[in-house]
This record gives C-alpha cells, structure tokens and sequence, in this order.
C-alpha cells in the first residue's frame, strides 16, 4: 500500500506499521466516497504526533477519480496531461487485487504546491489491473521531494487563515 509507504518513510516508521484504509459512502448508490486512513494506536510506531502533522500539512489529502472502463491509452494520456499541463509529479502506483482496482498517485510540482489547495494531490483509480502500465511511467524522485518540501512549507493552518471569510447568511444564499 503506497500510502502506508509514504508514512512510513515521512515519520519514520517501523515496517510493520498498522495503517489502513477504508471508505465510506455517504450516500446509497455510486456517488463520492471519503477515503478514510486509519493508524491504530496499538500499531508499533504510533506517535500521536503523526496524526497532528498530517492534519497540518495535508499530505495525504486529494481528490480521487474512478476511471471505470480505463484503457492503457487513455490512460497514459490522461496522466501525460496531469503532469504536463496539469504541473503534477507522478508519485506511483498500487494495484488492491481485492477490489481489483489500480491507483496512480500525482503529487503537485513545487511551483504549484506553494498555492495552498484543500486537495492537492490526485488519485487516478482504475478498474482493473494496469501495474504494467503504471509501472512504465518513471517516477521523477527529486521532483517528488521538491514538491514535498513545498508541501510541508505550505502549511494548512496559515491557509486556512488567509482564505477564512465570514460566513454568509442562509437569507442572502438563497436570494
């Protein structure tokens, strides 16, 4: 699990770490889900430090994309696409072989993640398994560190002040 990778080399975790993860539905039927990551504090390695950092920093927050009928041509392309005109950096891949689905992970460059975004990173979810062609995509390790650093420098509580307003009134909403 390719999260899981990710925390584990960002805290420095042990390898045999216990993170999870689920999702919910909000609603019956196909409709948006929330990915949910679980780190149980029976878990070796759990350091209550973790979660704080993550919330602060959102490094695992992202919008994810199904793509129910991907195709390898398609699907290079659509990925070309986020890394050119997108100004993403392919990050890796995982395939679930217990929901049968394929996961490319695209982080920001460091020019864009210095932009503060509620979702910066994507997810391309794929029916299906497509390692092979995930694993022909190189990943661009020092751009992926450069857009991390911007990431961490970027953190989501001076965000969040900067773009508070004050709430609108339901009366005027509705007008």
């Amino acid at each position: 699990m390719l999260v899981k990778r990710r925390l584990v080399e960002r805290h420095w975790l042990p390898e045999d770490t216990d993170i999870r993860v689920t999702r919910l539905r909000v609603t019956p039927g196909p409709a948006p889900e929330v990915e949910v990551f679980l780190f149980p504090r029976c878990s070796p390695g759990y350091k209550d430090d973790v979660s704080s950092e993550e919330r602060v920093h959102g490094f695992e927050n992202h919008v994810g994309l199904f793509m129910a009928r991907a195709e390898e041509p398609v699907l290079t392309r659509l990925a070309d696409r986020l890394e050119t005109a997108g100004l993403m950096v392919y990050e890796g891949s995982a395939h679930n072989p217990h929901e049968n689905t394929t996961m490319l992970y695209f982080a920001p460059s460091a020019p864009v993640a210095t932009a503060r975004r509620r979702f910066p990173r994507w997810e391309l979810q794929c029916a299906g398994d497509l390692s092979a062609c995930a694993a022909r995509r190189p990943v661009r390790a020092e751009a992926l560190r450069l857009a991390y650093e911007a990431l961490k420098a970027n953190r989501a509580e001076t965000a969040l002040t900067r773009l508070s307003r004050p709430p609108v009134p339901v009366a005027a909403a509705e007008r």
